[in-house]
């Protein structure tokens, strides 16, 4: 068994049918974008921090020059519907730590309240997209047909969902709560505010709410900046390597 410890930062009462959100890394690091920006925008309030022996086995330097642990970190919004979100700066490293720590956090969020999970991800396709697509997976034919009408597309190739994301979902159908996985068409290869965009716009349709996407604009505008210099190097690289022949020196290095 994976030890896990956990730590109350504050004490507050249970939500009422509150909602669990997991933003923990994964690809493109598109979950994590989505919840964080849930916690900026409303206020969330930090009250229990959870430690596995299972996460990576070091601390983060931070600028100051103190020390930041591998944790996963719960807030509470009571605005505008209750939330429990989690985020974090790691998932748990082996198979029996991500069942552990998926259904510890399930656990968790009953505790506090919580009567619906949803977990949010990334979909790496290995490229750019202009127009981005949100996949979706959820515990009953019921959310399914909910989750269409909003045009929230389902794999038809028989993939499955890797670590808390889909491993949430199965807790939460063991402990009787309904849950929806929400995924972002992303490269996979850098960070994508516009998939978690995309994401957090889909939620907000489903559960009715509006939030402010100034911020994640701000980013993903930052990050479309730094894919085109990116572009344009390689496409100046290439030119360079396409008018200049290789020497004889240079041919003597090639195997």
């Amino acid at each position: 068994m994976v030890k896990i410890i956990t730590r109350v930062i504050k004490e507050i009462e249970p939500l009422k049918n509150a909602l669990l959100i997991e933003g923990l890394p994964g690809i493109g690091h598109v979950g994590r974008l989505a919840a964080e920006h849930l916690v900026h925008e409303f206020n969330g309030e930090l009250f229990l921090e959870l430690f596995c022996y299972d996460f990576p086995p070091q601390v983060l330097v931070k600028d100051d020059g103190t020390i930041e642990y591998m944790s996963a970190k719960f807030y509470a919004i009571r605005e505008p519907k209750p939330m429990i979100v989690v985020l974090g700066n790691t998932q748990a490293l082996s198979p029996i730590g991500q069942y552990h720590l998926a259904e510890e956090i399930v656990k968790i969020g009953i505790k506090y309240g919580a009567n619906f999970v949803y977990t949010l991800g990334g979909f790496g396709v290995g490229k750019l997209c202009e127009e981005i697509k949100v996949y979706g997976a959820t515990t009953s034919k019921e959310l399914a047909e909910k989750l269409k009408e909003h045009g929230i597309l389902f794999r038809t190739d028989g993939g499955g969902i890797v670590g808390a994301a889909g491993l949430m979902l199965m807790f939460a159908d063991l402990n009787g709560i309904p849950g929806i996985c929400l995924m972002g068409e992303t490269p996979g290869y850098l960070i994508d505010p516009n998939a978690a965009k995309a994401v957090l716009e889909k939620f907000c349709k489903l559960e009715n709410i509006e939030v402010d996407m100034t911020e994640l604009e701000k980013r993903a505008k930052g990050m479309e900046q730094f894919i085109e210099k990116i572009k344009k190097f390689e496409e100046e690289m290439l030119k360079a390597a396409q008018a200049k022949p290789p020497s004889d020196e240079d041919l003597r290095y090639i195997g």
